[in-house]
């Protein structure tokens, strides 16, 4: 996440988890164990040999671990939940001694931080099972995942896209998709919005969990010309490499969530046009924003719970999980692109306040760093987390050494 100290600290210690690379697979439980260091790059690859994959990451350079602690969004969370949901186990094995400052981990398992070895699933410490289905780095070193593994292999799908003139033809066939009152679960999409360079303009990733050509799920969208189309019938993979991190050294994202409808995205898109702030941002070196429309079905919820709930405290409605993400060159001017970003973002949820469609979450995986996400998780959530995080580290280890990430407070 790009919040300060989330993944590293200064004047403190640093645990590296970067050779906590495991990856194996058990075919007769349908369960893959990865180890946090790992990316999804080499995850999806491994486990495509088995025509099987996981719930995991949209961007094939991004980590397993934070991205589940914050309870990661994919393209199968209609029909199977968010990353975290599909955790079976927290695996928690290790030596670990405060006074010296050592460890050493006999196997590829979390840590507390008293040193004792534990497993988190529903039937071994169940309370710290579902406090880190979404709590974040508050807890333990987590040191390898196990997860549900689901039988999809091809797929069909891939980037479409558009000019910028066509954004509002875009949302408004985004808005159309996600009011489908039986959306299909095989179907999932992400619409970013290049805001500042308009040669980009709109990028449509959708994937189809199945090899059928060309799904009446994604009608909305045929019409709209593209510049670009690259979907088609390939592996679940080659979709997931179409997404791609572009090499600019600074980001800053905010997130808020909504209600969608076709004239809130329009008046969105008004605010993301004119917005003053837009000005600010594009005057620094490099400055750019994009926007990201993520569709939530109750679906995702209901998957959720029914493999044993999380602590993010979702409605089962219909959402969207919206992000800015803006970048930029130069250290300097975090300050100003990060206030700037705010201050669209405030535009924002004072719109969707006023016209009843905010819904209280915040996605931990695109928040900024001074955004209260467990708070927005709900009150009760939130004293149940805090009750967790005492039974499990009661002299608060992971809230006083490990400043960095979004801590529980109180």
């Amino acid at each position: 996440m790009p919040s300060p100290l989330a993944a590293n600290i200064n004047d403190g210690i640093l645990i590296d988890m970067s050779l906590f690379t495991g990856i194996s697979y058990d075919p007769g439980s349908h369960v893959a164990t990865i180890g946090t260091g790992q990316i999804w790059r080499n995850v999806y690859n491994h486990l495509e040999q088995y025509n099987v994959t996981v719930v995991g990451g949209r961007v094939l350079e991004v980590g397993v671990g934070g991205l589940i602690l914050g309870c990661g969004l994919s393209y199968l969370s209609d029909l199977y939940g968010l990353a975290c949901d599909n955790v079976v186990n927290y695996e928690v094995n290790a030596q670990f001694n405060l006074d010296t400052i050592g460890l050493v981990l006999t196997r590829d398992q979390v840590v507390l931080a008293n040193g004792s070895m534990v497993n988190a699933n529903s039937t071994f410490n169940p309370d710290l099972w579902w406090a880190l289905k979404g709590g974040g780095n508050n807890f333990g070193v987590v040191t390898a995942f196990s997860l549900s593994t689901h039988p999809i292999h091809e797929v069909w799908g891939g980037v479409k896209i558009y000019s910028y003139n066509n954004t509002p033809a875009v949302l408004s066939a985004m808005s159309q998709y996600q009011s489908e009152p039986n959306k299909d679960p095989y179907a999932n999409l992400i619409t970013q919005i290049f805001t500042t360079n308009s040669s980009i303009g709109v990028v449509l990733t959708m994937v189809y969990l199945k090899p059928e050509v060309a799904p009446s799920a994604f009608e909305p969208f045929y019409s709209i010309p593209t510049v670009l189309d690259t979907t088609k019938i390939q592996t679940f993979s080659q979709v997931m490499g179409g997404q791609s991190v572009p090499a600019i050294p600074r980001f800053d994202w905010f997130t808020t969530t909504f209600k969608p409808s076709n004239s809130l995205y329009q008046h969105i898109n008004n605010i993301i046009t004119t917005a003053p702030e837009l000005k600010t941002l594009t005057s620094v070196t490099a400055g750019a924003l994009a926007l990201a429309f993520q569709p939530i079905s109750a679906s995702v919820v209901h998957a959720g719970n029914a493999r044993g709930g999380n602590a993010l405290g979702l409605q089962p409605v219909n959402q969207t999980w919206f992000a800015l993400d803006t970048s930029h060159f130069s250290p300097a001017d975090d300050a100003v692109a990060h206030n700037a970003t705010r201050g669209i973002h405030e535009r924002i949820e004072t719109l969707t306040r006023s016209n009843g469609s905010y819904l209280p979450y915040q996605f931990m995986n695109d928040a900024s760093y001074d955004q209260d996400v467990l708070a927005h998780y709900g009150a009760a959530n939130l004293r149940r987390l805090r009750d967790v995080q005492a039974k499990y580290d009661p002299e608060s280890v992971f809230q006083r050494l490990v400043p960095g990430g979004f801590k529980l407070g109180g």
